[in-house]
């Protein structure tokens, strides 16, 4: 049995010999040549050096390492930039040649997307050093989370047209086929035959690959940790030990069926009768038994010793396993290690560095303290600090938004004029006041205002509740009934002397309240007292009055219920506007001050002291 290994060229001989080295026979076969771009690989010190500090620099495959590596020969890596290798064969590389690097668990793209240190990456630079063409997973996450991404492509894949294979091999001796990229899997079924690469199991490095591999029709697969040597040995001698349990039960099978299968073949004696035909057929008997009998005992033992076998294999892979755990947990702490002294280093540097430019900036603010003296253009400063006090005025005053921030802008731009970095301070706090007066709601205030005047010009035609006649009692009248009874005649002629008038005279009993008919000039006083209310809140609108604008709402409403007919619809509308305006806010919360004023008001009476200090000396 022998392994088929498919890597690109310069890779495939290493790796070939390795697994032969641990007792798998390989047959190397490099489907795919790796051509350097010279130009590329010669700028690669230049770029590495150019990029600023907490740049990230990304290693996507171990030929990317090892034509950056002869880039960088004789030159020193730069220390201010972090380094990252997709997978631990790629990360050997470089730590060989004292990189410090690091890299995911989970050896692929997602794996070290996945690393804290790339999640935060917005508006930093990452340098992606790989080959041309292949996944675009990498660039594009970064990209996504605000990072600037730059790649750079160091070499080329090509389907080799002649590959050379290590050794002579057919197909038939191939049980198992190992792979290490998606470029690699085409290559091969551009270049063998299918229907066998589909029929053929396989190790690959990755679910991606193995979703591929599923795609092209494949039908057996083992996945391989990475892409390392040792990660394939590791898969190859599993497919190994998974082939041997497959064939071994098949094995024991065997001899029990043989067993069994010559038995009926014996040929059988002649019937004979009486005594010596019972004897005969007794012997028979005691001779199947017998051979029965050490049939299942040799298929007992085989059992035992396949159990026996399975149970040390299994003790073998378990100790395995735990060396290559305990040798990863190493390298582990070992590459956490570096990175936190790197990046202690790297924190200690930046702190230094901050220190020096605050030292620089209080040493500019003290220069800046220091000047003083009549300056040629302080009439600008004079100006700003008057634009300022004028808008104060229109904001507190006239209540007047928009002037007040056109002045300033105004002021601010007279700031500028002066080119002078000691205000910028004060521009900041003049950029804070137009802000402020920016987010003023100046439209409710406006709105309210019209929707007010719209309802004052419909108050002539809505229509006034007027005169309400209650029910009549007619008790009295249901009770007109003349009565049989001769002692009854008092009531019975007050009966009919009621019938009698009744025929010329109605007269109707009304014991509720009866509202009053408003006369025309009644009715006039009525709604142009509504329209005052309504002026009035329209009136505290414009004041930014809140108490009386609700009280003078209130009053409207008040007076709407008592005089018109709340069940038209019209006057119903009219009450529902009234109560949505009571419950708007028109309250325009103007700023306590301009933060600007003070400020300004101070520097410019320093500089007109410090001029008149110098005309007097």
């Amino acid at each position: 049995m022998k392994f088929l290994l498919l890597r690109p060229a310069g890779k495939c001989q290493a790796s070939t010999q390795r697994l032969n080295d641990a007792g798998l026979p390989t047959v190397g076969y490099p489907l795919l040549d790796i051509v350097a771009d010279q130009q590329a690989i010669e700028s690669i010190a230049g770029l590495l050096n150019g990029l600023p500090a907490q740049s990230k620099v990304i290693f996507v495959s171990t030929s990317a390492a090892e034509l950056a590596l002869q880039g960088m020969q004789g030159q020193s890596w730069p220390e201010h930039l972090s380094y990252f290798a997709v997978g631990q064969a790629t990360a050997a590389k470089l730590q060989d040649a004292g990189v410090q690097v690091q890299f995911p668990e989970r050896e692929d793209s997602e794996g070290l997307l996945a690393l804290a240190e790339l999640m935060l990456v917005n508006s930093m630079q990452v340098l992606l050093i790989k080959g041309e063409g292949g996944r675009e997973l990498i660039a594009q996450t970064l990209t996504e989370r605000g990072a600037e991404v730059k790649p750079v492509s160091l070499y080329q894949r090509r389907i080799a047209d002649n590959p050379q294979a290590t050794e002579a091999w057919q197909t038939d001796q191939i049980k198992c086929i190992m792979a290490t990229s998606g470029e690699l899997l085409d290559a091969a079924f551009a270049k063998l035959d299918n229907d066998w690469l589909r029929h053929t199991p396989w190790i690959l490095i990755s679910a991606r690959l193995l979703d591929k591999a599923k795609s092209k029709g494949i039908q057996q697969v083992i996945l391989s940790h990475n892409a390392s040597d040792a990660a394939l040995i590791k898969a190859a001698r599993q497919f190994m030990e998974q082939h041997e349990m497959a064939d071994a039960p098949e094995k024991h099978i065997e001899a029990p069926s043989q067993t069994e299968a010559v038995t009926p073949t014996q040929p059988q004696p002649p019937k004979a009768r009486g005594n010596g035909l019972l004897w005969l057929v007794t012997l028979v008997n005691l001779l199947l038994v017998v051979g029965l009998a050490g049939a299942g005992y040799w298929w007992w033992q085989q059992q035992q010793q396949v159990a026996l076998q399975q149970q040390s294999q299994w003790q073998d892979t378990q100790q395995r396993m735990a060396g290559q755990e305990q040798v990863l947990v190493n390298r582990l702490d070992s590459a956490l290690q570096a990175s936190a002294q790197q990046r202690q280093q790297s924190l200690q540097a930046n702190q230094e560095k901050l220190q020096l430019v605050e030292q620089q900036v209080q040493s500019n603010l003290q220069a800046l303290r220091d000047m003083n003296g009549r300056r040629p253009s302080d009439w600008l400063l004079a100006e700003a600090d008057y634009l300022v006090r004028m808008a104060g005025r229109k904001l507190w005053l006239e209540q007047d938004v928009n002037t007040a921030l056109l002045l300033l802008a105004d002021a601010d731009q007279r700031l500028a004029d002066l080119a002078d970095p000691s205000l910028l301070p004060i521009r900041q706090l003049l950029a804070n006041d137009m802000q402020s007066v920016r987010q003023l709601d100046t439209q409710t205030p406006t709105k309210v205002s019209l929707e007010l005047g719209a309802l004052m010009a419909g108050l002539d035609s809505l229509p006034m509740d007027m005169v309400v006649l209650p029910e009549s009692s007619d008790e009295e009248q249901a009770n007109q009934t003349l009565s049989n009874d001769v002692s009854d005649w008092q009531a019975n002629l007050k009966r009919s002397w009621r019938a009698l008038v009744d025929d010329f005279i109605t007269v109707r009993r009304r014991n509720a309240e009866t509202k009053p008919l408003l006369s025309d000039k009644q009715q006039w006083l009525v709604k142009e007292q509504l329209r005052h209310y309504l002026m009035l809140a329209q009136q505290a609108v414009f004041n930014n009055d809140a108490a009386n604008y609700r009280q003078a709402i209130e009053q409207a409403q008040s007076l709407l219920t008592f005089y018109y007919a709340m069940q038209d619809s019209q006057v119903s509308a009219f009450a529902n506007n009234l109560e949505r305006l009571l419950q708007t806010d028109i309250e325009v919360r103007l700023p306590g001050r301009l933060q600007a004023a003070t400020p300004l008001e101070q520097i410019l009476a320093e500089r007109v002291a410090g001029a008149f200090k110098d005309s007097q000396s």
